[in-house]
């Protein structure tokens, strides 16, 4: 998805007038798009292994639930950084250099401070922690966060992949190939259950986040291409 500002060059006469040509990328979009396409392809994986032995099949749902996740929360964080590149239209009630430098202050800050940031600027009230959706994206991330940085541990003594799992259990359906068997993370979590949920977070908590700070919502039209779902 880009942005393209006009530029012309016009002669009249003598006087010449000059205008330049710029573009600006996004990848909110085209995160979500590839995320979904992730999901559906692990979707597919587990219809057509279904009751099936586990096998090498699952070496591929790894990498599309991985990918998934990642791309997933890549989308949360790219979508806050574009409203973030226009920063007199996200905080209007600041004149001068006053947007410019407090966008460089939230820079560091991580992807959900910076959506809390935005809403307390805007006047509107910050996402209680412990409820959704903030509560989901804060366990999206830290999936993310555990894939990115993972470590391993012996799966009779886990203890950050409990913490995960503490996180995440119940929140979607267990890849059926591993069933009862093994460990939820980073076993039974690889299923096509937590690349939907993955997705669907993304998309319902910055949809949510559009609505309360009255910020344009730009999946709508993308619809068909972000769905999870297998046809």
């Amino acid at each position: 998805m880009s942005t393209v500002t006009g530029s012309v060059n016009l002669k009249t006469g003598p006087a010449k007038v000059e205008m330049k040509l710029r573009q600006r990328s996004a990848f909110a979009v085209q995160h979500i798009m590839a995320a979904a396409r992730f999901s559906r392809m692990c979707g597919e994986i587990e219809s057509a292994y279904e009751d099936q032995p586990l096998g090498n099949f699952f070496d591929t749902q790894i990498g599309a639930v991985s990918a998934t996740v990642m791309l997933a929360t890549a989308s949360i964080e790219s979508n806050i950084n574009e409203y973030l590149c226009e920063p007199e239209q996200v905080f209007p009630n600041l004149s001068g250099e006053s947007p410019h430098s407090l966008v460089r202050l939230l820079e560091q800050k991580s992807i959900l401070e910076k959506y809390q940031a935005v809403l307390s600027f805007r006047g509107v009230a910050e996402y209680p922690a412990g409820e959704s959706p903030y509560q989901d994206v804060d366990a999206l991330i830290k999936l993310r966060n555990a894939l990115v940085h993972f470590k391993p541990e012996w799966h009779d003594e886990q203890e950050l992949h409990r913490k995960i799992e503490g996180r995440l259990k119940g929140r979607f359906e267990i890849n059926p190939a591993i069933g009862g068997n093994g460990v939820f993370f980073p076993q039974q979590c690889m299923s096509y259950g937590c690349t939907r949920w993955a997705v669907n977070t993304s998309l319902t908590f910055m949809k949510d986040f559009s609505k309360r700070s009255g910020l344009p919502y730009r999946f709508e039209k993308f619809s068909s291409h972000i769905n999870p779902e297998v046809a």
